[in-house]
Order: structure tokens, then sequence, then C-alpha cells
């Protein structure tokens, strides 16, 4: 459009401080949408073990931050999956597979059992349990055939709530799980997920219940020498057992 007194010199720039802010803008919101894709985590309680602190007493070694979602010790690489995307997987809904669970942490004065929900959504009463958050170092096998979602279930004395990976399935519409990849020389190997307990997630450290998940691989993988996880290391709740 034209604009009396200007030059076309005039013109352009004033069209080019247009396109400027524009840019700006969109520049604004997309660095907003990709922080409000991962879920924000407190710091531990003191004396409560935190993200780094359990993947190295799971996994061995020290693991610093790579990122600052991120996690590594040199070897393992732990990669934080996002928990709202509408463009990328999250951890909201997992994929059939065959997966070996261990309770590796418990950082909580409640207690609990941890499982899986069939289904994208709804069918909460389809819950299985797996393994009790108390039982540190206790594992399991599962084999599921379609989508799935991991949950807590707290002990009915500490209120009896479901949690699951799925925000919406949950009482307070809170996310209760973050998750990360874990990766070998690049090669994913398998899962940690962490848990909040609380309703309202009030604390958010998401350590109240930690568990390593390892795929279970094929047999044409298990002849090439793939393996899971080897001497894992535990956390029971602000104190420390000895691996058997």
């Amino acid at each position: 459009m034209f604009e009396p007194g200007k030059t076309d010199i005039g013109r352009q720039g004033v069209l080019t401080m247009r396109q400027a802010s524009i840019i700006a803008i969109a520049a604004a919101l997309s660095t907003g949408a990709a922080t409000a894709q991962y879920t924000n985590v407190h710091s531990a309680a003191w004396g409560e073990a935190n993200h780094a602190q359990i993947l190295a007493s799971a996994l061995g070694g020290t693991f610093n931050a790579a990122t600052s979602k991120d996690y590594s010790n040199g070897t393992v690489y732990a990669d934080r999956i996002k928990d709202s995307s509408w463009m990328s997987p999250t951890d909201q809904i997992w994929s059939a597979g065959t997966y070996h669970a261990t309770m590796v942490a418990h950082e909580a004065g409640y207690t609990h059992t941890f499982g899986y929900v069939e289904g994208n959504k709804n069918n909460l009463g389809s819950f299985t349990g797996v393994l009790r958050s108390d039982e540190i170092g206790s594992s399991a096998t599962v084999s599921l055939d379609s989508n799935f979602r991991w949950a807590i279930k707290n002990d009915q004395q500490f209120g009896g709530h479901l949690f699951t990976s799925r925000d919406n399935d949950n009482p307070d519409c809170d996310d209760h799980m973050v998750a990360y990849k874990l990766l070998r020389d690049g090669a994913l190997f398998g899962y940690a997920l962490f848990f909040e307990d609380l309703k309202y997630c009030s604390d958010k450290d998401y350590n109240d219940v930690a568990v390593i998940l390892t795929l279970v691989p094929t047999p044409q993988a298990a002849m090439m020498g793939l393996t899971g996880l080897g001497g894992l290391g535990l956390l029971a709740g602000r104190r420390r057992r000895e691996t058997m």
C-alpha cells in the first residue's frame, strides 16, 4: 500500500520492521511452545535422590547434566521424552511390545503398585499391577500387543489414586510421569520412568517411584549379542541397600 510522503526506501523500511516484528513474535511463541512440551521437574527434597542420582545408582557411573533436560554418564545417555506435543511422540501413550521392568527407587512416604492400563484412553478399570514400589530390586516382564499407558496406584491408605502417563486420565489432569530414553552408543536399549504420587503434583520432584525398563530383544537381536542392563544398583527411599 502506498503511503504519502514516503519514498520506496522508506516504505521498504516500514515493511522490514513489520516483518522483523512478526518473526520475533513467532520465535517467542515457538520458544514458549517448545518449553511447554516438557513438564518442569523441581529439585528433590533434602535427603532424597534426584534423577541423576537414581540413574547413577541404577546404571553405574556418575550422571551429569548433558543439556537442561538430559543426563549422561559418558556411556549411557538419558534423553528426556517430550510430555506433550502435537508433532512428535510423547511419553503419554506407549506402543505394544515386551518390556522388562525393575523397581529402582522409592523416594516417598506413600507406597504404591506400578503397572499399566491398556488402550490410549479411558479403561482405567483395567489397571494391572506389576511391581510394588517398596520392593526395591523386584522385576517383571510385561508383554502387550496393543497401545497402553504406564501407571502407579497409591495404596488405599494413601488415597488409592491412580495416576497414568496420560495426564487427562488423572483426577487432577496433571502430568504424573516423566520419562527418558536410554541410549548406549546411540542405540536405544530402554527407558527410565519417574512418577509423582501427590495429587496436583505439589512438589513436582518426580522421584516418588522410579522404574527402569529394558527392551526384551527379539531372538534375532539376542543372537547378535544385544543385552539389557547388567548389575543394577538400587535406591530405596532416603536409604541405600546393597545389591544382591
